[in-house]
Formats: structure tokens, sequence, C-alpha cells
């Protein structure tokens, strides 16, 4: 006991060194990022993790992923017990077919190496064979000197075992994480160099291996999400450039213009073909605000769907910079999720992550979320005379309801609504709608018509 204390001791006051050549010295940073890789698996695990599963291991996992070809040197007479099992996991990862196909989506991505690396080291823990000496090992004599003859770099099979299933479940979290990586970089939240999902890398984690996320992802991956046009804006002479246009204005006059001989010059000022600056400002608008369904008519199919198109009008709201809400309704509303026009990067994620959680069920109250998505709209005051708002309701249910009540909650907070029929009809909708669509496929086509609006 005395003489392992030591040994921990002694490994404690030297300078900790990656079994990577290419990696050397593990400095606080490269330290910071095995802590955060300890951290998220962790909290996946649920539970403390085997001591043998250190800050340097994470730190040499994590490298094994992020550099294109990891490389192992010989082992070492100065290797210590701490040393020695890290190469023998490391080396059983590179043997793994399943770590060089995790390559395609980890090289030199710090977030997808960082998620693979939990992954793995989640699923190592709870794979790991008891360490010798704790009654845990059942090893001959013949198999413990074919070990010291292969070196550490084999590890025992148990080992190796252990490793390849770990690999196995990283290389598909690692797939599904960097889909959602490329996803929440299309829906371009957190636009510029502020866009970081590093320290979302749990969630991100959690999200992959969410069925209903790959459903999402594989729908709008079907969808092929379009540019919008652009913000909605108004023409302000005091605004923006944004053009050239032909007109009378002589505060926005085109520098050129000013080269013209005078009776040209006032013959265009006459006519209004005076070579102008076009300027304008953003449109103030109201919020996006999308109701889905989920009572129980809508399982499967048609709930996959409306996520989807979820995701493209929570894309359109921040490409206008609008204010992007979503609520789940049946016979009552559930809470509402709400992202501002400035949104973070993972609100992405926070997204993906309320649109996979709720599952079909209950009946069908159509006024009542209305209802609930005009009170909104009216408490945060995001509506209102100059600021028209757009309520997207995705349903196929029957329900009855008044069209005159719907219309005087409607011009409250100055909102249009827009009902979406999946696979059904509603003529009292149809009244109360500023448009009105009924989709029968389920595809892109119908998709693109719902986000089609100005």
């Amino acid at each position: 006991m005395m003489s392992e204390d030591k040994e921990r001791k002694d490994r404690e006051k030297r300078p900790l060194t990656s079994v990577h050549p290419e990696v050397g010295l593990i400095d606080e940073i490269k330290l910071y990022r095995g802590e955060k890789v300890l951290s998220v698996a962790k909290r996946i695990a649920e539970k403390d993790l085997d001591q043998r599963i250190t800050a340097a291991l994470a730190v040499d996992v994590f490298y094994t992923y992020y550099l294109p070809v990891p490389l192992i040197p010989e082992q070492s007479e100065t290797d210590d017990k701490d040393m020695n099992f890290r190469r023998s996991i490391v080396s059983a990862m590179v043997k793994s077919e399943s770590l060089w196909k995790s390559k395609i989506y980890t090289t030199a991505d710090t977030l997808t190496s960082i998620v693979a690396s939990a992954s793995f080291i989640e699923r190592l823990n709870r794979l790991l064979p008891p360490p010798e000496g704790s009654g845990g090992s059942n090893k001959s004599q013949e198999q413990q000197e074919q070990q010291e003859q292969e070196g550490p770099e084999s590890g025992p099979p148990n080992i190796q075992e252990a490793v390849q299933k770990a690999a196995e479940a990283a290389m598909k979290d690692s797939e599904m994480a960097k889909k959602i990586k490329m996803t929440a970089e299309r829906l371009g939240a957190g636009k510029g160099s502020v866009f970081s999902l590093e320290s979302s890398a749990e969630l991100v984690l959690r999200l992959a291996r969410e069925t209903d996320v790959a459903r999402i992802l594989e729908k709008i991956e079907g969808f092929r999400l379009p540019s919008v046009k652009g913000r909605n804006t108004t023409k302000f002479s005091k605004g923006w450039v944004s053009g050239l246009e032909y007109g009378g204005d002589v505060e926005r006059i085109h520098y050129s213009q000013l080269a013209l001989p005078d009776d040209l010059f006032y013959a265009d000022l006459a006519n209004g073909k005076l070579l102008l600056y076009e300027k304008e400002l953003p449109a103030s608008r109201g919020p996006i605000y999308v109701l889905l369904d989920k009572s129980g008519s809508m399982v499967g199919s048609k709930i996959d769907w409306a996520r989807a198109v979820a995701v493209t009008l929570f894309k359109k709201s921040m490409d206008e910079g609008r204010t992007f809400i979503v609520r789940f309704f049946d016979s009552i509303p559930y809470s509402p999720m709400v992202v501002r026009s400035n949104s973070k990067p993972n609100d992405v994620l926070r997204l993906l992550s309320y649109l996979a959680r709720v599952k079909a069920g209950g009946g069908t109250d159509i006024t009542r979320a209305v209802s609930s998505a005009v009170d909104d709209i009216d408490r945060m005051k995001l509506g209102g005379k100059d600021k028209p708002s757009d309520i997207i309701l995705i349903t196929d249910g029957e329900d009855r309801l008044s069209p005159e009540v719907l219309q005087r909650m409607l011009k409250k907070v100055n909102a249009h609504l827009h009902s979406v029929m999946i696979q059904g009809h509603n003529t009292f909708l149809q009244q109360v709608s500023y448009r009105y669509l009924t989709v029968r496929k389920l595809e892109r086509k119908e998709a693109l018509e719902v986000i089609d609006f100005s």
C-alpha cells in the first residue's frame, strides 16, 4: 500500500506526458480539454469513473480522435503504471476499425472529438475489467508471459474487447454529433467568430443518442433548407445603403450625378431619373410563433414532418431577425420555447431537444392553443399595430371553433394565422386563416410552401 502511495505521489510530481509523440507534454490547455471530456463522460454515466480513467487518458483519447494519423511510440523503461495503461488503451484503439471510420467526423474537429472521446470513455468505464490484483483477474501464468513478450501495447484480451466495443459506440455518436453540428451551422445561429458548441458537448452527445433527433435531422436533410431571401425591410431615406435606384430625392443622390451638365442634371431631376442610393431599415416584425399539434393522431410521420417544418421556420425567423416561439398542444397547451433574434449557438441544440422529447398523444383544442399564442405575444410585448406577427398552426385535427372569437384574438396583437392541415380539413380554420394550406404527401415541396410567406 505504501509503495502504491509513493508511486502515485512521484507520478503527480512528474510532468504529464501524452502517449502521442506529436502531443508531448500535457500543458494546462490540453489538461483542461481532458478534464472537459471526463466531465461530460461522468455526467452521461451518472456515476464516478474508474480510478484508472484519468484526465491524462482523456487527453490521449481526444488526440487519438483529433489527429489525422496518431502514432504510438514503443514502450520506454521510464514508463510508469499509468503510462502503460494509457498506452494499452490507445494502442487497442488504433487497431480498431471503428476508430478509423470515426476519423471522417472527428479529424481536426474539436467538438466531435470531445463528443467521441466522452462517449468512448463512458462506454469504456462500463466495460473495463477489474485491475490486476483486485481479485477480478483469472489470467494464467502463460497469458501473463505472453503479454510480457508482446509488450503493454497489446493489452490483455478483455481490455481489447472493451476498447473495441467502446470505439463502435463512439463511432455512431460521433457521426450523429457531426450531423447536429452541421445542422446548427446551416441554421445560422451564432454566426461568426462566436459560433462554438464546445461548451455544449454534453447536450450534443445526449442528442446524438436520441432516435427522435435522428429522424428530425433525416427530414431536414431531405428538405435541403433554402436560404431565405433576407430580412423584411422598409425604405427609409436615412437608412442603410442597399442598392441603387432612379428618382428625384436629392438627399440620396449618387455622387456620379454631380458630374452631369447643369441642364441634363435638372432635366433628370424634373423627370425623377437621377441615380440615387437606395436606403432601407429592417422592418419591425413580431415573432414567428409555431403551434404544433401533438395529439394521438399525429403519431409517426406526421409529427416528424411537423418537427422538421418547425426547424425550417426557426431558420426563417433567425434570418429575418425575428423572435421564434414554438409550443406543442393537444387538449391543453404545453410550455413554449422562446428564442430571441440574437440567438446563441446552443439555442439550436435546445430547440432539437425540445422537439425530440415530446411524444404524440391526447386530444385537440385549437382555440385554446391559439389563445395561448396570442397571450404570449401580448404579454411579452412582441406584437402590435406596427409589429405584425405570424402564427403557424400545424395540425390534423377536426375541432369546432368560433371564427369570430379567433379573429378578435388575432386582431388584438396584429397576428396572421397560417393554418397547415396535415391530411385533413377544417372549415372553421379556413374561414379565419390568413393562409390555409392542406398537406397530403409530407414532402419537401409542401414544407417550402409553409415557410414561403413574407
